[in-house]
């Protein structure tokens, strides 16, 4: 059930335009913005735009839209940035690991021989990793 009493959450800063993102992907339920601390180059987060505080929270429909855009995005990875994997990854509850209480999942491609220590996104890979995903998703949603 969505929560009544306002919260102060940063992925909701972000949907509003409050706080910065560099968005890859936007629906009127769902959206898609590359992660301020990437594990590697592209690791995009997948939200819906209404608040939810986890996947326990939210509504059978909504789940399906999210995992069709994660799967959408993942694809993006590989095409646009030549991953050789991609890893899906949900949390749900603060012992889970879940930091941002907003329903998300993490997509998180992966490179032969890279690195997956989490590091800030400079503003140049965020501009440059974002386009490139865009294309691929726009070029997608237009088939």
């Amino acid at each position: 059930m969505l929560n009544p009493h306002p919260v102060k959450c940063r992925f909701c800063e972000i949907i509003k335009g409050l706080a910065p993102a560099y968005f890859v992907y936007k629906s009127s339920s769902v959206v898609a913005f590359l992660d301020r601390y990437p594990v590697s180059r592209g690791h995009t987060l997948v939200v819906p735009v209404e608040h939810y505080p986890d996947l326990l929270e939210a509504p059978d429909w909504l789940l399906a839209e999210l995992v069709k855009v994660v799967k959408k995005v993942a694809r993006a990875q590989v095409e646009a940035l030549e991953a050789g994997g991609v890893r899906i990854i949900q949390n749900n509850g603060s012992l889970a690991g879940q930091v941002i209480f907003h329903l998300h999942f993490h997509v998180i491609p992966y490179y032969a021989y890279a690195s997956t220590r989490r590091r800030p996104l400079s503003p140049g890979e965020g501009e440059t990793v974002a386009t490139m995903l865009r294309r691929v998703l726009e070029r997608e949603q237009g088939r």
